[in-house]
């Protein structure tokens, strides 16, 4: 029976502290492998940060990927700093030294040598990796160069079956943000493994090559622009040659099993939506101060009754299981956090909605 090996290799932290973190790099090694899984059994190799040495690193590639065969599929992925020097593509390690930062790495082609050897003829890579931000220290960022594209595809043209997706140009920089816990990369990624877009798929069911890199060249200029307040650009590469389409991920049960627990009109109609707005309590359209209304500063019951009539005109009335208004974080009581649950009439399927509103005395 074929096997899926994924071996993930994440470097976020470097035991050199003058080389610079890679955020959210072992979350995005974890969440790839999980959405592959979905597709079905895979083995798993994860080295990650203080795992991810350069001798555990070959090691362990070497080891398992002799034991591949003919029917199996070998996907790679790593997250990290990476670069080039002479021409050629080197990938860090958790043990990188930048005082010899050549001969700490990786050679990239080395280890990909070491997958075009073995007997597996279907091999994905996914590079998360750019020499953008690798360290701070202007004396040393002289001597890298941005990753080499001429060698990777060069491999990656070689056979057939062979599809290489990297995060971003060699001359860019691969972005990540603390609103998705994830590089902005992989996380597209992960959401088209997982089959939560239906144009990542083919047929409905297939995550393909092409599929693939369709979506993140689509998803990811636009993630960028509602992530980030300045326009950065990032743009997701592939590389590959193949006479049909290379199937990553085979997502008909994931799909059947979504489609099957699809709600119809008699659940819907008993369905409540929930959703948060965070407003000013003089923002209320029953708050006057030629009436002499004022902002509360402390919650209790005065509050709250000021708040519920305030707020008759905003759309509903307190519901009994929101008449005391919550406490925010914080202890000073002119800026804490007055919460009220609102029940607001929509028209279609849903007749109610259940809106938690965040009323803020300011």
């Amino acid at each position: 029976m074929a096997k899926r090996l994924a071996i993930l290799i994440a470097v976020e932290k470097y035991s050199d502290t003058r080389i610079n973190s890679v955020q959210y790099a072992e979350a995005d090694a974890n969440g790839f492998a999980a959405a592959l899984e979905l597709a079905g059994p895979i083995d798993k190799v994860a080295l990650l940060s203080g795992a991810a040495t350069k001798t555990t690193i070959n090691s362990k590639v070497r080891q398992y990927v002799k034991a591949l065969t003919t029917d199996d599929e070998l996907f790679l992925f790593y997250a990290g700093h990476g670069f080039s020097n002479n021409g050629h593509n080197y990938i860090t390690c958790h043990d990188t030294d930048l005082d010899d930062v050549k001969d700490r790495s990786i050679n990239l082609q080395e280890l990909l040598d070491v997958c075009g050897k073995s007997a597996c003829k279907r091999i994905a890579l996914f590079l998360d990796s750019c020499e953008s931000g690798i360290t701070d220290l202007p004396e040393i960022r002289g001597i890298y160069s941005t990753m080499s594209e001429t060698e990777l595809k060069e491999f990656f043209q070689a056979a057939e079956y062979r599809v290489c997706f990297a995060s971003c140009k060699t001359s860019e920089y691969s972005h990540s943000t603390p609103i998705l816990k994830h590089g902005v990369w992989t996380y597209q990624v992960i959401q088209a493994l997982e089959g939560n877009d239906p144009l990542a798929l083919e047929k409905g069911r297939y995550v393909t090559a092409n599929s693939l890199q369709n979506y993140l060249s689509k998803e990811i200029p636009r993630t960028l622009r509602k992530v980030f307040t300045k326009p950065v650009v990032q743009t997701p590469w592939f590389h590959g040659s193949h006479t049909g389409d290379f199937v990553i991920s085979d997502l008909d049960d994931v799909v059947k099993q979504r489609n099957a627990v699809k709600p119809g009109y008699d659940q819907v109609k008993q369905v409540f939506l929930q959703m948060k707005e965070s407003v000013s309590i003089s923002s209320l359209s029953g708050f006057s101060k030629k009436r002499g209304h004022r902002v509360p500063d402390s919650v209790n019951g005065a509050t709250e009754r000021f708040v519920e009539n305030t707020s008759q005109q905003d759309g509903g009335f307190l519901s009994p299981s929101a008449q005391t208004l919550r406490r925010g974080l914080g202890d000073d009581p002119v800026r804490t956090g007055l919460w009220v649950e609102l029940w607001v009439g929509l028209s279609g399927l849903i007749p109610l909605q259940a809106q938690e509103r965040k009323w803020w005395a300011l």
